[in-house]
């Protein structure tokens, strides 16, 4: 563990959460309510977006100096990205394997975005600003 990324251990011990609740309420919402595969899974991924988006900020990663709305801007576009990634698998595998439970496709796809998910979360999203020459910009306005 001692080669692992800087905070990648935190990351997927929040991704888990993430996933814990996008998957329990995801399956609630189709299984339970009757929801379709996309309208389910959209809502799904709305509510553990926002429980990662608060896990990250507070656990994982240091503050990057940006002001809450360009550091929320960046972490859903990552975000949106990562999970066009799982849903494509999500949607390859009901195709594929249709017999393969919808749950299973949607924690298969998920672990395939999470190598997406961390560099671009870790190296974008809660990276300090940068000037035109690659030196960090310090600011001393509070982002908290």
């Amino acid at each position: 563990m001692a080669r692992a990324p800087q905070g990648s251990l935190k990351f997927l011990s929040v991704g888990v959460t993430g996933l814990a609740v996008h998957s329990l309420l995801f399956t609630a919402l189709f299984k339970g309510l009757g929801l379709g595969d996309t309208g389910a899974w959209l809502i799904a991924l709305g509510v553990a977006t926002g429980v990662t988006w608060t896990l990250n900020r507070r656990l994982t990663f240091a503050p990057s100096g940006r002001g809450h709305l360009a550091e929320a801007m960046r972490y859903v576009l990552v975000t949106g990205v990562s999970q066009g990634i799982s849903y494509g698998v999500f949607l390859g595998l009901g195709i594929e394997a249709p017999h393969l439970p919808r749950t299973l496709a949607l924690i298969v796809g998920a672990g395939v975005a999470t190598v997406f998910s961390y560099t671009g979360q870790r190296f974008f999203t809660f990276a300090a600003p940068k000037t035109i020459t690659g030196e960090p910009v310090i600011s001393d306005i509070p982002v908290a």
